[in-house]
């Protein structure tokens, strides 16, 4: 049996503030270059994990093989940096820009001295529990048991992503870099929401949720 629930009671994503703040209080103290829109950052280099202070624009961040989407990501945000024991994992992880954007690059030693010297431990912890809070809602939402209900979360997602980055990926392609469902299988499911009046898209790109299904 499938159940209407509220478009207002959608999970809204939040930015943390933590990230913010931790934003603020270290860019006095590292270097930012203007990076293109395309540009691929990668998480590890020699062997040695890298951190990205983004001040302004936007990024996504993707993993390898396959290229599989794992988050879209608006300034002001950090990335990376945060395990450098898991080098097999970091070396599989990479940002690329989405619209040209301030980066700071920092070793992860660097960043921890600058955290160190500037008492902002507190405010680092609490930025890591976002970034784990984030990654554990992220697989929640590709555990469910039918493709409906992955394209269903998917589709909350991208419409809690920020509206520049919702506005310039489609809606099939950002479920698909995430989901690994076929094109087919996404747009037959897109259509038969669109159809029966739950999403409103246009041009690909989806404009909004009107009504979902919680799947019984």
């Amino acid at each position: 049996m499938k159940k209407r629930i509220d478009p207002d009671s959608l999970p809204k994503r939040a930015l943390s503030k933590y990230t913010g703040m931790l934003v603020e209080k270290l860019s006095p103290y590292v270097d930012y270059k203007l990076y293109p829109t395309g540009r691929r950052l990668a998480f590890e280099k020699d062997s040695v994990p890298k951190c990205y202070l983004i001040r302004s624009g936007a990024v996504t961040l993707h993993q390898q093989p396959g290229d599989t989407l794992i988050g879209m990501f608006e300034a002001p945000s950090i990335r990376g940096g945060v395990q450098p024991q898991a080098n097999i994992f970091c070396a599989s992880l990479a940002l690329r820009v989405s619209i040209p954007s301030e980066i700071a690059v920092l070793d992860h030693c660097q960043l921890l001295e600058l955290i160190g010297q500037h008492g902002l431990w507190e405010i680092f912890a609490m930025h890591l529990q976002a970034v784990t809070n984030a990654l554990f809602t992220h697989t929640l939402q590709l555990s469910p048991s039918s493709s409906f209900e992955i394209v269903r979360n998917q589709l909350i997602e991208l419409m809690n992503e920020p509206k520049l980055l919702r506005e310039s990926l489609p809606a099939e392609k950002y479920i698909r870099s995430k989901t690994g469902i076929s094109r087919s299988g996404t747009m037959r499911i897109l259509s038969e929401m669109k159809a029966g009046g739950s999403i409103k898209m246009e041009n690909g790109m989806l404009k909004s949720i009107d009504k979902v299904y919680d799947i019984k």
